[in-house]
């Protein structure tokens, strides 16, 4: 039996960058994913992504936000080799929506503020003088992150995943992980329903099936099930040709909804972030169109956009897999200092595939970074 320098579980977002960094090291690397390539059963798909670096969930992040940008735009010039194929990141600027004081809103500006980031601030009216689509209220703001912009999400973990098999690595796809074990003298053994595979170092990106993979998370994930909808509207100021910017938008109650301007036939994608359903069993996620989902992010539409006419083109379900925090869990697995593992991502994890999937690569070979110490499994 062949025993590989390294193997990962699940090639999504962060596995195929983790994949990639690893096979770049020169070491020998095993890709298992439970489906293969950029498919759409999990969390890393959907057409689009948001990227921004104002980050009003903690200005800890903005580091890895800044490194992440670097790595996209390297990813992208190996990857786009003529013009015909499309960029990866694609800068459009980011307008984030909320009531003076919100909890969105502020935390924008702290880390722009903390981190010396670009960015202008707007009232109501400035807004909708800019981009009179949007209907707002007298009390609300804005910030404007010119360095913002949206990610091809499947596009990217093709070109991760095909990087990585320049650089030597292979890939098993349709194979269903049973189960991993270390040996007393730290190697690993994976057994899977086609086979058992061995390696030095062992890398578990699995989403949303992480609390099988890695049971000591299993009270610390919540799966939920989020619905993405893509809409024609009869305007031709929300598509990306018109400088039309991605968005995020917090509601009174709380509730976030985000934005990506339309860039092709399917329209512009609009989704709440936040919410969502707790499913047990991800390999049964339900794909049929949820009518109170449809009917809140609708609501939110005619609510806060100007248009005539609205159509609903296409719409797909993914997968949030929450930690208790909301942070992301990045570290290594407790007793096993060759295993390590990504997880929690909770729905904003996509952006800092490359730095996450990087930083686990650099932990098996010594290197951790004290930026991803507050994500810590045992965080001081």
């Amino acid at each position: 039996m062949k025993t590989y320098d390294c193997i990962v579980l699940g090639f999504g977002g962060v596995g195929s960058a983790a994949m990639r960094f690893a096979a770049l090291k020169g070491w020998s690397v095993l890709g298992i994913d439970r489906f293969g390539p950029a498919h759409d059963k999990g969390s890393s798909h959907g057409h689009t992504r948001v990227f921004r670096k104002a980050y009003f969930e903690h200005p800890s992040y903005v580091p890895l936000l800044q490194e992440s940008a670097e790595l996209w735009d390297e990813l992208n010039k190996r990857h786009r080799t003529k013009p015909s194929i499309k960029q990866l990141m694609n800068p459009t600027g980011a307008l984030t929506v909320g009531l003076a004081g919100s909890e969105t809103v502020e935390g924008v500006l702290r880390s722009c503020q903390q981190h010396q980031l670009q960015h202008e601030c707007f009232t109501a009216a400035e807004i909708k003088r800019r981009l009179p689509i949007f209907n707002l209220t007298d009390d609300h703001v804005g910030v404007f992150e010119p360095d913002a912009g949206y990610l091809l999400v499947e596009q990217c973990v093709t070109a991760m995943i095909s990087q990585a098999l320049k650089h030597g690595a292979t890939i098993q796809s349709d194979t269903i992980v049973q189960d991993w074990a270390v040996d007393e003298s730290g190697l690993v053994t994976v057994t899977t329903d086609r086979g058992v595979f061995q390696a030095e170092r062992l890398i578990v990106t699995a989403g949303a099936w992480s609390k099988d993979l890695l049971p000591f998370l299993h009270k610390g994930l919540t799966v939920l099930r989020k619905q993405q909808h893509w809409y024609q509207l009869d305007r031709v100021d929300q598509k990306q040709v018109n400088d039309f910017p991605v968005f995020l938008f917090e509601e009174p109650d709380g509730h976030l909804f985000y934005g990506v301007p339309e860039i092709d036939y399917l329209g512009m994608k609009v989704c709440r972030h936040s919410g969502g359903q707790p499913i047990a069993d991800p390999t049964k996620l339900d794909r049929s169109l949820d009518n109170e989902e449809l009917s809140a992010v609708e609501s939110f539409m005619d609510r806060r956009m100007h248009f005539g006419r609205k159509r609903l083109v296409h719409h797909s379900a993914c997968m949030y897999t929450m930690s208790d925090d909301g942070h992301f869990i990045v570290d290594q697995v407790p007793d096993h200092d060759n295993v390590v593992f990504a997880a929690g991502l909770s729905g904003h994890g996509f952006k800092m595939a490359p730095t996450i999937g990087k930083h686990l690569v650099d932990v098996l070979a010594g290197e951790r970074k004290s930026e991803f110490d507050f994500l810590r499994l045992r965080a001081d």
